[in-house]
């Protein structure tokens, strides 16, 4: 376990100084400055709902708002302070994240009150959160899998948790499961050197996401 951990931390830690902009869509989008800070103009996508967030880092520290768009209509702009405004049948609604003892979030107007609910679910699915997202889709994930596996002729089925962190670099990586342990470190090692991924967005911040993977070895 030890040659798997060191394994781990080596060739993330080439992999995280080689990955320092994401090209997606024609775009240069989600860049790590020298210092691993996020820089530039960050985009975050839920292709399925059609939800883009836009914000902007230098030095990792926010310098413009975030914005929140649902079919390419703006419907929410975050001051990255506290300050949340919803746009919704041509009205704006001001409103703060709140964040509770237990670390639950919740959206409060000026007075303190919890919003309206639908308001508050009108917000949160059309734009409150994103998923991790692999670019080019689980079909792209599983063919730079298929691509750069190593199986020396071994065969059987691994699942692999990781953790996708704030930046897009997978992370905290183990075998849940395994038929075959002479997979494992090859199993390790993949998902280790793999390329970096969209983040998670959710309650107006970056957050670090637990994914897991099978991978089968025929």
């Amino acid at each position: 376990m030890k040659k798997l951990l060191l394994l781990t931390f080596l060739i993330c830690g080439i992999t995280s100084f080689s990955q320092k902009i994401i090209e997606y869509k024609g775009e240069k989008i989600n860049a790590l400055d020298e210092n691993n800070n996020q820089t530039g103009i960050w985009k975050l996508f839920d292709e399925e709902k059609n939800i883009l967030i836009i914000c902007e880092f230098k030095n990792g520290e926010y310098i413009a708002d975030t914005n929140f768009y649902k079919d390419s209509k703006l419907i929410a702009t975050y001051n990255n302070v506290d300050e949340l405004i919803i746009y919704k049948d041509s009205k704006t609604i001001i409103c703060n994240f709140h964040r509770n003892e237990d670390n639950r979030t919740t959206l409060i107007d000026k007075n303190g009150k919890e919003i309206d609910s639908e308001i508050k679910k009108y917000y949160t699915f059309n734009a409150g959160q994103v998923m991790p997202m692999f670019y080019g889709g689980v079909n792209k994930l599983y063919e730079f899998i298929g691509n750069n596996f190593k199986s020396n002729g071994n065969k059987g089925k691994v699942e692999v948790q990781f953790k996708i962190d704030s930046k897009g670099f997978a992370t905290e990586i183990e075998i849940k499961s395994s038929t075959n342990e002479k997979l494992n470190e090859e199993a390790i090692r993949i998902i280790s050197i793999m390329p970096r991924w969209q983040p998670a967005y959710q309650r107006g911040r970056f957050v670090k996401y637990p994914y897991m993977i099978p991978i089968n070895i025929n």
